[in-house]
């Protein structure tokens, strides 16, 4: 993940190698298999809201936040934002498209 995506987090930018993670837009407990394709970086705490659903991508790859999280702005603010990948990235779009439509069915 690091040699595709560098040290940024595909939702807030540059971040410290100490605080990225790779992201499965799948579960790995259902795939069970590692696949560039089918992950993006994320910093830790964006990680959390996005494996606990108060956070997504939408298909056109930018994010949604969960209502939920309205009263905090840190997170309420990236709403919208566009993904900090390029227009290339092998991100798998039918990964994102699911994680999206199983996430905002929650909200």
């Amino acid at each position: 993940m690091i040699r595709e995506y560098g040290f940024i987090c595909a939702i807030t930018g540059a971040a410290p190698a100490e605080v990225l993670e790779a992201a499965h837009l799948r579960p790995f407990a259902n795939t069970e298999r590692h696949r560039v394709e089918e992950g993006l970086m994320l910093r830790s705490d964006i990680h959390r809201l996005f494996d606990s659903g108060l956070l997504t991508i939408a298909p056109g790859l930018a994010v949604c936040v969960a209502p939920s999280l309205a009263g905090h702005t840190l997170y309420s603010t990236l709403e919208g934002v566009p993904l900090h990948i390029s227009e290339d990235a092998p991100v798998d779009r039918e990964a994102i498209a699911e994680h999206y439509s199983a996430t905002i069915a929650t909200w």
